[in-house]
C-alpha cells in the first residue's frame, strides 16, 4: 500500500457508476473543475465506473445534472464510512485507536536497555548516568544522539576503555569495555617499567628484575619511575626486561571538613509512611492523592523494583517505593572539643573504608582549628605502608649500534 493509498483510506471515497449519453463531456467538465477521478473504466457505451473522493462526489452533482448523467454509488470505502458503520460500538473503536497509539509509542520509544561487558562498573550505575544523558526506558528514539552519549559516558567513567551505544528498533544496546585493572600484572614476556602509584617515601624495595632508579628513604611522586625495564649492561648495550618487584612506601591519606558549633540535629519519631508509584512507558503514575510529603520534616528513601511478567523482551513492570521517615529538627550547640571529636570519628571512619585492602595503617592523628566564631575545621591524617609499584608497558626505542 502506497502513501497515496493510505491518505485516500483516511479521507474516504466512493466507487460511482455514471450513465448517460454525454459521458466524455461529463469527464471533461470534472477535469476542468479540478475534480479527480481515478480507475475510470468504461463498462458499456453509455456507462463507466470510477473512484472519487467524498468531497469530489459532492461537487459532481451540478455537473451530472448539466450533462444529463445519472450517477449512482456502487461502493463506499475508507475510514469515515468504517467509523460510521461501527458508530454504536464506541468502546471497540476506542480500543482499536488506543491499540494503534500504543503500538506507535512502543515502536518509537526505548522499551529496553541491554548492557553487556561490564564487570567492575555496576549496571545500575551505568543506567543512572545514561538516564542523565537522555537514554532511559520511555525516551524517544528520535531524540537520541548515540555519538554524544558515548562521548559523555567516556568522560564520566575513568574505568571505561570504550563504550558502544546502538539503538535497534525500540531497544538500546550498550557494549562496555573496561580498562585493565591497574593492579593486574603485565605479561612476563612484555618489557615494562615500574612507576609509583601514589606519592610517598620509599621504606623498602624488593626488586626481582629491572634496574632500580631510586633508593630507600627517597621521596617520590605519583607516576615517577622506580624501576626501569631498559637495563644498560655497559658492555652489550641496553637489554629490555620485564621489571617486577614490590616497592613499599610510607604514604599519607588526609581528609578535612568543616563542622559548625551551632547545628540542627534530626530527632526521629519512629513514624513512617510508604507511597507507591507505577512507571509505564517512562511516565510515573502515582498511586496516592496527596502530592506533598506526608510529614512536615522527613527523610525519603526510594527503591525501584522491576518485574518481567511475560517476557524479558517486553517492557518490565516498574514499581517505585518511597518511604518517608518523620523527624523533628532540634537545634543543638557544642563546644570546639565536641565538634572536633565528632569530626574525628566521622573522618576516621571514611578513611578506613577508603584504605581497607589497599594499605596497612601505621598511625592515625586528627587536628582541629577554629576558623570562625562558630565553625571548626577538623583534619584527619593516616600514615600507611603500602606497595606503590605499578607496572606499565615499556615502548622500545631503536638504538644505533
Amino acid at each position: 500500500m502506497s502513501f497515496t493509498d493510505i491518505i485516500g483510506f483516511v479521507k474516504g471515497g466512493v466507487v460511482i457508476e455514471a450513465e448517460g449519453g454525454f459521458l466524455e463531456r461529463f469527464l471533461n467538465i470534472c477535469m476542468r473543475r479540478g475534480i479527480y477521478l481515478s480507475d475510470v473504466n468504461r463498462t458499456s457505451e453509455q456507462k463507466l465506473r470510477a473512484k472519487i473522493g467524498i468531497k469530489g462526489f459532492k461537487e459532481i452533482r451540478p455537473i451530472a445534472k448539466k450533462t444529463r448523467t445519472r450517477v449512482r454509488i456502487k461502493k463506499r470505502t475508507g475510514l469515515p464510512f468504517l467509523l460510521h458503520r461501527y458508530r454504536s460500538r464506541r468502546f471497540a473503536i476506542a480500543g482499536i485507536l488506543l491499540f494503534f497509539v500504543i503500538l506507535y509509542y512502543l515502536s518509537t520509544h526505548i522499551m529496553g536497555i541491554d548492557i553487556m561487558g561490564n564487570e567492575r562498573i555496576s549496571t545500575a550505575e551505568l543506567e543512572r548516568e545514561l538516564k542523565n544523558f537522555g537514554l532511559y526506558r520511555g525516551a524517544a528514539v528520535s531524540s537520541l544522539d548515540s555519538k554524544l552519549i558515548q562521548n559523555k559516558m567516556m568522560t564520566q567513567f575513568d574505568d571505561l576503555a570504550w563504550i558502544g551505544v546502538s539503538v535497534k528498533g525500540a531497544r538500546a544496546y550498550i557494549e562496555v569495555k573496561e580498562r585493565l585493572d591497574t593492579k593486574m600484572s603485565v605479561d612476563t614476556d612484555v618489557p615494562c617499567n615500574i612507576v609509583a602509584s601514589r606519592d610517598g617515601v620509599i621504606r623498602a624495595m624488593e626488586v626481582r628484575s629491572g634496574q632500580s632508579v631510586v633508593g630507600v628513604n627517597e621521596a617520590v611522586a605519583k607516576g615517577d619511575l622506580l624501576v626501569s625495564g631498559a637495563v644498560d649492561s655497559g658492555v652489550f648495550g641496553i637489554r629490555w626486561e620485564h621489571s617486577s618487584g614490590n616497592i613499599y612506601a610510607e604514604t599519607i591519606y588526609k581528609k578535612s571538613r568543616e563542622y559548625p558549633l551551632n547545628f540542627t540535629e534530626k530527632e526521629y519519631t519512629g513514624k513512617t509512611k510508604v507511597r507507591h508509584s507505577v512507571v509505564i512507558f517512562g511516565k510515573e503514575i502515582k498511586l496516592f492523592l496527596k502530592k506533598v510529603s506526608p510529614f512536615e520534616y522527613s527523610d525519603k528513601k526510594s527503591e525501584t523494583f522491576y518485574y518481567n511478567l511475560i517476557s524479558k523482551k517486553l517492557p518490565p513492570l516498574v514499581i517505585k517505593r518511597d518511604a518517608f521517615e518523620e523527624y523533628i529538627p532540634q537545634k543543638r550547640t557544642r563546644d570546639e572539643a565536641e565538634a572536633a571529636a565528632f569530626g574525628k570519628k566521622e573522618l576516621f571512619s571514611e578513611l578506613e573504608r577508603e584504605i581497607r585492602g589497599r594499605a596497612e595503617i601505621q598511625s592515625k592523628q586528627a587536628t582541629y582549628r577554629l576558623i570562625s566564631p562558630d565553625k571548626v575545621e577538623v583534619t584527619a591524617e593516616f600514615v600507611c605502608r603500602e606497595d606503590i609499584a605499578r607496572q606499565i608497558v615499556l615502548e622500545r626505542l631503536e638504538t644505533e649500534e
